[in-house]
């Protein structure tokens, strides 16, 4: 029986392997031709590209506009191999990249799709100052727990394994989560560098306009199933897709049920098709015979 495979798709980059452009150029993919796509495209001149770049670290638009670049790159290095796609599946803002790669989207219009999406949550700044963590060795229960008995205004989004879990709400709470973590066993507490609580209830108020501007894209089905982050359905048809799209940037998401169904539909090689190697330090923490491939290795 074949093996079966499927592509994984970051949403930001925490830390580069270094070797990303080195492996791109290696297979004549130049990736100052993407970042001058995405330049035209927002009619903005981004800055060129280095692993010590500050704005693509710390503009939390460039952020997710390098992440979906390299992500859109590494898939065409997967296709210049002829690797035999079943699956697929983003991470979060993976699924920009991830519909690209099912020909579903144009790399423009995935520029556009985060584009459109920043600049609405960015309305949110008017209300407050909010923030997002990730937190490992609590359980769901662990942490509802807390926020429940300090009446924090946060909520878990998404869960990457039973003991590594996201979180999103205001601010002060999320900092104060941060410390109760750590006093009640956190192995780990990292605050991520962004500002926007994604996938939080804090964002179901821009659903409405979000799909509108979705509904104006051209969205085909997609060459290969794409698994939701949401209900973990497989989903192909741009009507799907069009739904898909507004879910994920509204409504929490499980990466860890992610992958389980991979798991379950039998796929036991994933590619992880972006810079960095994020998405292969949470499958450790998953069980399942499968072996994970970066970017760099391909």
């Amino acid at each position: 029986m074949r093996t079966k495979t499927a592509i994984l798709f970051p949403a930001f980059i925490t830390e580069y392997t270094q070797k990303e452009i080195e492996t791109l150029s290696r297979n004549k993919i130049d990736f100052n031709k993407y970042i001058q796509q995405a330049s035209e495209t927002l009619g903005i001149d981004l800055p060129a590209f280095s692993y010590n770049s500050a704005e693509y670290r710390n503009d939390e638009l460039l952020a997710q506009v390098i992440a979906y670049l390299f992500s859109c790159a590494g898939f065409d290095l997967i296709k210049k191999n002829r690797v035999n796609i079943d699956f697929g599946a983003g991470y979060s803002m993976g699924i920009y990249s991830g519909l690209y790669a099912a020909n579903s989207i144009c790399l423009t219009d995935g520029i556009k799709i985060i584009y459109k999406a920043f600049e609405l949550v960015s309305e949110l700044s008017c209300t407050g100052e909010y923030a997002m963590a990730g937190i490992i060795g609590l359980t769901i229960d662990d942490i509802n727990g807390i926020i429940k008995n300090k009446n924090f205004e946060i909520e878990i989004i998404n869960v990457n394994s039973e003991h590594s879990l996201v979180i999103a709400g205001k601010k002060a709470d999320v900092l104060r989560m941060i410390d109760f973590a750590k006093i009640e066993g956190a192995l780990a507490v990292t605050a991520l560098n962004v500002k926007t609580p994604y996938h939080s209830e804090y964002l179901k108020t821009f659903a409405n306009r979000f799909s509108d501007f979705v509904n104006t894209l051209d969205i085909k089905d997609t060459e290969f199933p794409i698994i939701s982050t949401f209900d973990q359905r497989l989903i192909s048809t741009s009507a799907e897709i069009r739904k898909e799209l507004v879910y994920n940037l509204t409504e929490k998401i499980n990466w860890y049920k992610t992958m389980q169904t991979l798991i379950k539909n039998d796929v036991s090689l994933f590619y992880e098709c972006g810079a960095g190697k994020d998405l292969s330090k949470i499958a450790r923490f998953i069980d399942g015979d499968f072996k994970v491939i970066q970017m760099h290795a391909i």
